[in-house]
């Protein structure tokens, strides 16, 4: 799992909204193209528990990420 900020509602008036971060597992992180130049991803780091465990993307815990890892 990963923290990330990514391009969000540009126009609105906070900057939260802007700049949303929210987490990812590790294969929506990827689908994202995390390194590439039209990457929605402006930041990122390793997951800290403190926005929960589930990907806000597609929905995957972080057990369910770990035991995908790990078979």
């Amino acid at each position: 799992m990963k923290i990330c900020t990514v391009w969000g509602d540009m126009s609105s008036d906070k900057s939260s909204e802007n700049y949303p971060t929210d987490l990812f597992c590790d294969e929506c992180f990827s689908e994202m193209r995390a390194d590439e130049e039209d990457s929605r991803v402006v930041s990122s780091q390793e997951d800290d528990g403190s926005y929960g465990d589930t990907c806000s993307n597609c929905g995957k815990t972080a057990a369910e990420e770990i035991e995908e890892q790990s078979t």
